[in-house]
C-alpha cells in the first residue's frame, strides 16, 4: 500500500498538450523527423515582440498534432503554450523544472486553438463512439480525459452542464456555427448538438485531474 502511493503533480508542458491530443483522437504519432509548427500567435515572431523577423509556416497537416517534444522553438521567442507550462527556454541550461499553477493555463486550455480544435474533435468523438445515450456519451468522454468513470456527483454536475448548454444555444445567447466552425464535423451531424458536447470537451480537457499525475 505505501509502496503504491507516489507525488501528485502537473505533467510537463509538452505531456500537457499531448494529452489534449489523444484524449481527443487528433495526437499523430509519428517518431522523429523535423520539427513543426503549431498554430501560434504570428505577432510574436516580428518586432518589436522578436528581435527580428522570423518565419512560422503554421502546418495545416496533420503534422500540427505531432507529439509537443517536436515543437519549434526559437530561443529568443518560445512557443507561447510551452513557456505558459512552464517548458523551460532555450538560450540558458535548466536543471530543474519549475511548476506553477496560474489562471493564465487554464485560459490556454480554454482558448488556444489547438486545445479548442482537441474540443471540437474529441465532441465528435463523442457523437459518434460514445453511444446513444447523454449517460453513456459523458461517460465515455470522462474516461478518455481522466481515465477513470466519474462518480454519480461528477455525472450528474457534467450532465447538468450539458443541458445548460443546449438550452443557452436553444435561446441564441451562444452561436453554434461559430462554435463548429473551428474543426467542421461530419455534415449529417446536428450543428446545435455538436457546439454542446465540444463546450463539454473544453470542460474536461480543463479539469486539473486531465493534466495532473495522479
Amino acid at each position: 500500500r505505501l509502496l503504491a502511493r507516489g507525488a501528485r503533480f502537473r505533467v510537463d508542458g509538452e505531456v500537457v498538450r499531448d494529452i489534449a491530443l489523444a484524449a481527443s483522437g487528433l495526437l499523430n504519432t509519428r517518431v522523429g523527423g523535423e520539427s513543426v509548427h503549431p498554430p501560434a500567435p504570428l505577432y510574436l515572431y516580428k518586432p518589436p515582440a522578436s528581435f527580428g523577423a522570423k518565419d512560422w509556416d503554421i502546418d495545416t497537416d496533420d503534422a500540427r498534432y505531432r507529439r509537443g517534444l517536436y515543437t519549434f522553438r526559437f530561443r529568443s521567442v518560445p512557443y507561447p503554450m510551452l513557456q505558459v507550462f512552464d517548458t523551460p527556454a532555450g538560450n540558458a541550461p535548466c536543471t530543474r523544472r519549475d511548476v506553477s499553477n496560474r489562471p493564465l493555463q487554464a485560459l490556454t486550455t480554454l482558448n488556444e486553438d489547438l486545445f479548442f480544435e482537441c474540443a471540437s474533435a474529441l465532441g465528435e468523438l463523442i457523437i459518434r463512439e460514445g453511444g446513444l445515450t447523454d449517460e453513456a456519451r459523458v461517460r465515455y468522454a470522462f474516461e478518455r480525459c481522466v481515465t477513470r468513470s466519474p462518480s454519480k456527483f461528477e455525472m450528474r454536475t457534467l450532465t447538468k452542464y450539458l443541458d445548460r448548454q443546449r438550452e443557452r444555444i436553444g435561446k441564441g445567447e451562444l452561436d453554434s456555427a461559430a462554435i463548429t466552425a473551428v474543426l467542421p464535423g461530419s455534415p449529417i451531424m446536428d450543428t446545435d448538438e455538436y457546439a454542446a458536447w465540444i463546450l463539454l470537451s473544453r470542460v474536461l480537457l480543463n479539469l486539473d485531474e486531465t493534466i495532473v499525475r495522479q
